[in-house]
């Protein structure tokens, strides 16, 4: 939650609705106007306003984060903007808040869908007024900042609910940056996947020679709800349990991307033979790679074994049931 110095981020923007929003960034940077980002969570919200932030004139300033929903409410205010000594019990020394902090250059309100109505109130007033009070001291401290909100959640309807003031929501919407899931952008998925494939590469210093066709096709057919965060993490995963030197299969990557039967059984098949598996690891092996497509009574049929028999099998190896 500091100031920090940033790069300019890594940001692929191969897909229509991603370079068009990337347009969009360049046309609202130079200017101070608050931008509110949104979009689902793991789209990289983050990212985005870093790209806006060093894109803009206050790129070599402070690039300040806070995320409202890691600091707890009681402690919240204190952190936005700064105590003097004494203005509260356990404040034994004043402290500068993240506002100031990131005077002259960018603050980042993370998930600011979690902020507490009456710190909606004073953050409005630091948009109007560009002003600020420590807690416990009446000097007003000016400031230069540049506001960006982000979030997963619909402000529409907490405004509409009254958990979201509509002035404030107005105050940050002036630009919205709407980031769409990787599911809608898929022409970015490949060139992402091999960025992640040399970063991980590189970061593990684990050469691995690259990722074939067929396995870029499997990432390409996933639905990603975790969206690049997702993505990113599967490769991460995918490359630690790789033999240095080679190339990334659909055999290679995890187990979740096989969302058609099809390809689970496949793969079931070939890992039963390769392994030459024992019948309580071809048990096991069977109800991990079939459980999420039938119920426990089908698993124990397609077994030959009794349900409870089933149930007492899932207690000793730890298997959490997928479907009742």
């Amino acid at each position: 939650m500091m100031g920090t110095q940033i790069e300019p981020p890594e940001i692929i923007a191969k897909s229509k609705p991603m370079s068009n929003l990337i347009k969009l960034v360049h046309k609202v940077a130079p200017y101070k106007s608050t931008v509110l980002v949104q979009g689902e969570s793991g789209t990289g919200k983050e990212l985005m306003a870093q790209l806006v932030h060093k894109l803009s004139p206050r790129k070599d300033n402070p690039f300040v984060v806070v995320d409202c929903g890691a600091i707890p409410p009681n402690l919240l205010e204190a952190e936005l903007f700064g105590h003097v000594k004494g203005a509260f019990t356990g404040a034994v020394r004043s402290e500068t808040g993240l506002f100031e902090r990131g005077n002259g250059g960018t603050v980042f309100m993370d998930e600011i869908g979690e902020l507490p109505l009456d710190l909606q109130v004073k953050l409005l007033r630091v948009i109007q007024e560009e002003v600020i009070h420590r807690v416990g001291e009446r000097l007003p401290i000016k400031l230069d900042i540049r506001m960006i909100a982000a979030t997963n959640r619909n402000l529409d309807q907490m405004v509409e609910e009254g958990k979201f003031r509509q002035d404030l929501y107005y105050r940050l919407n002036v630009v919205m940056l709407s980031i769409p899931p990787l599911r809608e952008r898929d022409d970015d998925i490949s060139p992402m996947a091999v960025y992640f494939v040399n970063k991980f590469s590189e970061k593990l210093n684990k050469p691995i020679a690259g990722i074939t066709r067929e396995a870029l096709g499997m990432l390409r057919n996933y639905d990603w709800p975790g969206n690049v965060r997702e993505l990113e993490n599967a490769i991460e995963q995918t490359v630690v349990m790789l033999d240095e030197g080679t190339h990334i299969t659909p055999e290679n990557l995890p187990l979740f991307l096989e969302k058609r039967g099809a390809e689970r059984r496949n793969r079931f098949r070939r890992e039963a033979l390769d392994k030459k598996l024992s019948i309580e690891e071809y048990t096991k092996c069977f109800i991990e790679s079939y459980q999420d497509d039938h119920t426990e009574k089908a698993l124990a049929k397609f077994l030959g074994i009794t349900p409870k028999t089933l149930w007492k099998k899932r207690k000793r190896w730890g298997l959490k049931r997928s479907l009742a």
